[in-house]
């Protein structure tokens, strides 16, 4: 997280005077120490769970996986949760009463442009542009497929991560799930997509999601008494595929998903911290931009930290804490964006040092005397097969003199270095 704090453009605090006047905002408090709150991001550790840099208690809270009942142990680092619970005064610990995952989709690799040996880069799954960035957590169920770069079109693959709901992502995970549909329909029920429907043509029974057409000829509607439409957000099921000679998407069920409109919807007053990426434009007009399709505004009590207005564009991955007015919109009583690494360590741990009472920060210092900082944000993933494979539940207090690690790390104000991402690996892999 940026630390220094930029106060709005004199030109942007007063539009968002006007529009306060207007009835557009209502002000901003911010999240209430103790009160009932909302937090949208990815998993970045485990102990219970940690997202947006809090650590959520979970006993006794209601665990969701893709609509089914779940636990926690279903849960992986790296998966975009929603989070309904308490945070405490500290601002870095609270009580889950709620935990919901729901995956971006679930479906086939069209193409990967991420070249052999590289870790980052882009693929398209299902017409779906999807990042690849240093923090994204990858796994697979697939012998052969060690990696991103190895992804080959046909390939089964999930995704979580910060949705635009008009065909793209930036992966916060990315699991290979089977290595092609039919071996992958022999466990599950279809594949899916979600996305905001264009080009719709009920004459043809076509539609578009992100860069994917899906034809609906065939298909069940759930949840929509009055037809499909423009601008509505769906999830697609489909367990024919992609028809090889149209590139269509062959649909067995399009649902309305979400109400219908991407992003997160609050009433009045209710609390929500939203980790994501901008997926539109801040307009000095409205004094609003969306963060994962949802709307958020700035006004005169919003701070900005380490950023202007100008550097709210689309792709930028930021943190939102604020309070939903009568109107729906979300209004920021702070805006900060994730930094990123800059530079890749790699090496075998001396020793660990923790942080009084935390089992997620701390600090690490490596045979070569270097010391990074571990915060309760640094993504924690574990990738040794050896001496019984990779923990789930893996955090710093798990890591130990003589580990081998890889760290994503930038150097902060003070000249520490500091992970974005810690990854245990086998001393065989280097």
């Amino acid at each position: 997280m940026m630390n220094k704090t930029l106060k709005i453009s004199m030109t942007a605090l007063a539009v968002a005077l006007a529009l306060t006047a207007c009835g557009g905002g209502g002000g901003s408090s911010g999240t209430v120490s103790g009160a009932s709150t909302t937090t949208v991001g990815p998993i970045t550790g485990f102990g219970s769970i940690f997202v947006n840099g809090v650590e959520f208690e979970t006993p006794g809270a209601s665990v969701s996986v893709n609509k089914a009942s779940g636990d926690v142990s279903n849960l992986k680092v790296g998966m975009m949760v929603t989070v309904q619970g308490s945070v405490n005064a500290n601002g870095t610990s609270g009580t889950a009463s709620i935990i919901q995952f729901t995956d971006e989709l679930e479906g086939a690799v069209i193409s990967n442009s991420i070249t052999t040996g590289q870790t980052t880069g882009t693929l398209n799954i299902m017409g779906q542009q999807v990042s690849v960035t240093s923090t994204t957590v990858f796994e697979s169920a697939v012998t052969g497929i060690a990696s991103v770069d190895q992804i080959v079109a046909g390939n089964i693959v999930e995704v979580s991560g910060y949705s635009s709901s008009t065909g793209s992502i930036d992966a916060t995970r990315i699991e290979v799930k089977a290595a092609d549909l039919a071996s992958y329909l022999a466990s599950h029920d279809a594949i899916e997509v979600k996305g905001v429907i264009s080009g719709l043509d009920s004459n043809i029974s076509l539609f578009t999601l992100g860069g994917m057409v899906v034809d609906y000829s065939g298909a069940t509607l759930d949840g929509l008494p009055n037809g499909l439409a423009n601008d509505l957000y769906v999830e697609v099921k489909s367990t024919a595929g992609i028809d090889p000679g149209t590139g269509h998407l062959i649909a067995s069920e399009v649902s309305i998903e979400d109400d219908g409109a991407p992003g997160v919807q609050g009433h009045d007053g209710e609390q929500l911290d939203i980790h994501g990426a901008i997926s539109r434009d801040f307009d000095t007009v409205s004094g609003t931009f969306e963060v994962n399709g949802t709307t958020v505004l700035i006004d005169s009590n919003t701070e900005l930290n380490g950023m202007s207005t100008a550097d709210l564009k689309t792709g930028v991955v930021v943190e939102v804490e604020g309070q939903f007015d009568a109107n729906g919109v979300l209004v920021a009583n702070s805006i900060h964006g994730d930094i990123e690494a800059d530079q890749e360590l790699q090496g075998v741990v001396a020793s660990v040092a923790l942080d009084a009472g935390s089992v997620n920060s701390g600090s690490v210092t490596l045979a070569d005397s270097t010391v990074v900082l571990i915060t309760n944000e640094t993504v924690m993933e574990d990738d040794r097969e050896s001496n019984g494979g990779p923990s789930q539940t893996f955090n710093l207090s798990l890591l130990a003199a003589a580990d081998t690690v890889e760290l994503d790390v930038y150097t902060d104000s003070h000249g520490a270095l500091v992970a974005t991402k810690l990854k245990r690996e086998d001393a065989t892999s280097h």
